[in-house]
Parts: structure tokens; C-alpha cells; sequence
């Protein structure tokens, strides 16, 4: 509950009585006589001074939250990321981004990517005075919107959502008062915006359409995100937040029917965060507003990557590509992360599937230590010139729940490269990781002398690997840029 401080104000004085003191001292201070004392009513409001000290955003998840300010109402914000200015990612970022774009666009694949804005840039009206003159919005607008056009140059469609920005007015709010996703009208508002952007996509014309229609389907309770680490930092409770919910469904078909027949796979793919997720309707939306079936491969909690990861890992993607892979993803995930793009750009052709295996093994891994899985001429007359920036490894563990293991790749002159082999356990993996040699300017001509890999610690004994490494699509024809360490 709000708080309420108020200065040398007696307990007992109720709110009729502080209205009449009120009033009998200004109306005595008017006419000249002596006047009561004035009291002066100042809101403190329910986030603590424990919230406002960053040393308390000490663990990964509270990180996420640093640091929470008070806005209006019950409107909570985050300073690191929803009152942010910066956007985008480095050289190296857009490169690799360009990368993968153009892997796809050889598969008949056109990437879009829509960029979430932040809850500062549509929200900032709930800001208070002070906090919305802190808040610089005129160059958080400005870098958002270079971020777009730096998008636009890599080939990569993505929709301009400034319109959407400082919203005011509104019955339902872009954002909820205290939480990272998105509201369902915050969700219908970007789809609305998304879809004229797809409608200027290749292919897109081609594509079958059909009427869908969004109904309301009851209430969407959130207690939010921001609200329940206010609660833990300061132990103050927030009521529940209520929006109308959404489903999206084809217009005079029943549920779970057929929308073009047996034979028909959908031509657009949505990947993303929770934001894509059910509760808010955004891929329903999506089809609402084009027309088109949209095969939502959202993961809820499974951050930048993993959705991408899971579905370019899957049978669909690889039997049934589709024309347009939709992308959503927050401003505040890091789009430079090496260690991404090592793994997606190979698995846009499926790794070593149907190509020729320079090396191959399968073995069961021993546990507490690294298992020597694939070496440089073994078995062979000759050392092999296995180049890193020409070659890639592709893993199978026999235990399809594996979401992390240890690689070491050793080089013959010495050097070697430790790759943590991760993805959220939100995710069906089928226990396979695809990854490329490292590529850096320094790494890209040393010749690989083996593969060790370590199971995680929980491993069963007998859990094994098979383990091939064979050339990249692109080998001895790239010209990789070097990234900065």
C-alpha cells in the first residue's frame, strides 16, 4: 500500500481533521491572525531506498531488475533497460547478423527481426516529473532508430516502431505497470505495424491467405515481474494487474481444423521470447492482420537465442523452410555473442548432414574429465590440413535432455579454444550442437589437432557421443572478419 508521511501530524488526526486543519491554517494565514500549523503531505510511495542502491542487484536473475525507480500509480521501471539510450550492437555484431541473414536468404529464407522498444521510449508519460527529465528520450529515440537503419543495411527486414512510441490516451497500455512483456493490445499494436512490413517482403504475395479473427477469451492476470523483485527488495505487496486476453482463429472454421488441407506447411515462422508466447497473442495477431498462417516457434524464458537454435535445429525447418522467419527479441540482448552465430549459421544448411565427414567417432564419454573424441590422422598415413575457419563439428549426445557440455579444440601448434556447449533447458535440443571452428583472424589458418568433450556433471555413465567433423558451405571462399576480443 501507498505510504504516507506525514510531517508532525498527530496519529490519531483522521482525514476529515487533516482536511479541516488544512484549511482553518490557510484561512488564517490569509486574514492575518495567528494561524494553525500547516502540515505538508509528502508520498513516499511503496519502493524502498533499498531498491534505489545497485549493490543489491547482486545475483543473475535481480540483475535483470537493476535499478527499480518509482513512477506514477503502481508503475515500476528499470533504469539499465527500460530507461536505456544505447541500441544496437558493434561492427562485429552486424557482420555476423549480415552472416546469418545471407545463409538464410540462400536457403529461400528472409529474416525479419522485430525490435521491442523499450518500456521508456512508449511509456514514458507514467514517469514522474523527475524521473522523465533524467530520462533522456530524445537520443533513446534517435539510437532506436539508427538501430533500425543499420538493420535495413544488412538486407534484414524489420519494422520501424517509433509510431508506437510515447503513447498517451490509450484504454489499455503498451506495457504493463510493473512487468518486461508487453500488454495483448501492446502485442496487437506491434503485429498491426509487423504486418505492413511483411506484406513488402519477397514472397509474401505468393503465399495462401485466409481471414482470422481475434476474440476476447476472458482475463490475463499479471502480477508482474518488476512488482515481485520490489516485494523482495522492500516486502511490499501490489495488487494483481488484469488485461483482456486473446485467442486468434480462422474465420468459419471449428478449432483444430485444417486450415489449407494436409498438404500445406506454414510459409511464415515466428522465433522468439516469452513476448511471442500464448498469453499475449502476438503470432494470432500476426495472422489477423496478413492473413497468413504463422507457425509460432516462440520458447518462453529461453532468452535471445534458443528459440532460433531449437527450430533451425528441427526436422520442420530442414524439410518444410519456410519464406519468411520472423525474429522478436528485446533491445537489451547482446547481438554480438560469438558463440550464437558459430552455432546458427551452420545450422542453416543442418551441420553435417549430407555432407562428406572428414573426421567421425562415437564413443562414451568418462566421467569427471574430458573424453578424447576426435584426433587429426588417426587411423590415417597422414596429418590432415584441417583448417578452422573451413571446418565444422556436428554432436549428437545419446541422452537427448544434454543442455551443456565442455569442448576443447586443440591446434597442432599449441594453442587450444575451451567452447561451452549450452542451451536453456526450456528447449528440445534432441541432444545435438552444431558449432564451427573458431574463425577469428588469429585462429581461422591453425590446423585442428583434436576434439575432447566433457559431459555435464549429472551425466549418466553411460552416456556417449558421436561426434563428425566435415567442410563448411562456405569453405575456402569466405573472408571472415576479424572479431574483437
Amino acid at each position: 500500500m501507498h505510504a504516507f508521511f506525514l510531517k508532525r501530524l498527530a496519529a490519531s488526526v483522521s482525514g476529515a481533521a487533516l482536511g479541516a486543519t488544512l484549511g482553518a491554517g490557510l484561512l488564517a494565514a490569509s486574514s492575518g491572525v495567528h494561524a494553525e500549523p500547516v502540515y505538508q503531505v509528502q508520498r513516499t510511495g511503496p519502493l524502498c531506498a533499498t531498491a534505489q542502491d545497485p549493490n543489491v542487484y547482486n545475483t543473475k536473475y535481480l540483475s535483470f531488475f537493476a535499478s527499480l525507480v518509482q513512477a506514477q500509480g503502481d508503475w515500476l521501471f528499470r533504469t539499465r533497460y527500460d530507461l536505456r539510450t544505447d541500441f544496437g550492437t558493434t561492427p562485429y555484431g552486424y557482420s555476423e547478423f549480415k552472416r546469418l541473414r545471407d545463409a538464410l536468404k540462400r536457403k529461400g529464407v528472409e529474416l525479419m527481426v522485430v525490435y521491442q522498444p523499450t518500456r521508456g521510449l512508449v511509456n514514458r508519460e507514467k514517469l514522474t516529473p523527475e524521473e522523465k527529465q533524467k530520462f533522456n528520450y530524445d537520443l533513446a529515440r534517435k539510437n532506436y532508430l539508427k538501430t533500425v537503419e543499420d538493420f535495413r543495411k544488412t538486407g534484414i527486414w524489420v519494422t520501424d516502431l517509433s509510431p508506437l512510441f510515447d503513447e498517451k490516451n490509450v484504454d489499455t497500455a503498451y506495457y504493463f505497470q510493473a512487468d518486461h512483456h508487453w500488454t495483448p493490445m501492446g502485442a496487437d499494436r506491434t503485429a498491426k505495424l509487423v504486418a505492413e512490413t511483411l506484406k513488402q517482403v519477397p514472397g509474401f504475395s505468393d503465399i495462401p491467405k485466409k481471414e482470422f479473427a481475434s476474440k476476447r477469451t476472458g482475463l490475463l492476470p499479471k502480477a508482474g515481474t518488476l512488482h515481485k523483485t520490489a516485494a523482495q527488495l522492500c516486502g511490499t505487496s501490489y495488487p494483481i494487474q488484469y488485461v483482456d486476453r486473446y485467442e486468434t482463429e480462422p474465420v468459419g472454421e471449428a478449432s483444430g481444423d485444417s486450415l489449407f488441407g494436409d498438404d500445406s506447411d506454414p510459409q511464415i515462422t515466428l522465433v522468439g521470447t516469452s513476448n511471442s508466447g500464448p498469453a499475449y497473442n502476438f503470432g494470432g495477431f500476426l495472422e489477423q492482420h496478413t492473413g497468413a498462417q504463422v507457425l509460432n516457434m516462440a520458447v518462453s524464458g529461453g532468452g535471445f537465442d534458443s528459440a532460433i537454435l531449437q527450430y533451425m535445429t528441427s526436422k520442420e525447418f530442414h524439410d518444410h523452410p519456410p519464406k519468411i522467419l520472423i525474429w522478436e527479441f528485446a533491445t537489451h540482448y547482446d547481438m554480438a555473442q560469438k558463440s550464437f552465430y558459430r552455432q546458427a549459421v551452420p545450422l542453416v544448411d543442418n551441420g553435417c548432414v549430407g555432407r562428406e565427414a572428414t573426421l567421425k567417432n562415437k564413443v562414451t564419454l568418462r566421467k569427471g574429465g574430458p573424453t578424447e573424441v576426435l584426433v587429426n590422422g588417426k587411423g590415417q598415413n597422414k596429418v590432415l590440413d584441417l583448417r578452422g575457419g573451413d571446418y565444422q563439428v556436428d554432436l549428437t549426445f545419446s541422452d537427448p535432455t544434454v543442455h551443456e557440455a565442455k569442448a576443447t579444440i586443440w591446434y597442432l601448434n599449441g594453442r587450444r579454444e575451451n567452447f561451452k556447449i549450452e542451451q536453456s533447458d526450456r528447449v528440445d535440443t534432441g541432444g545435438r550442437y552444431v558449432f564451427e571452428l573458431r574463425n577469428d583472424e588469429d585462429w581461422v589458418d591453425l590446423n585442428m589437432l583434436a576434439l575432447e568433450i566433457e559431459g555435464p556433471e549429472d551425466a549418466s555413465p553411460s552416456l556417449s557421443v558421436q561426434a563428425t567433423l566435415c567442410k563448411r558451405p562456405d569453405a575456402g571462399s569466405h573472408a571472415l572478419t576479424a572479431q574483437a576480443e
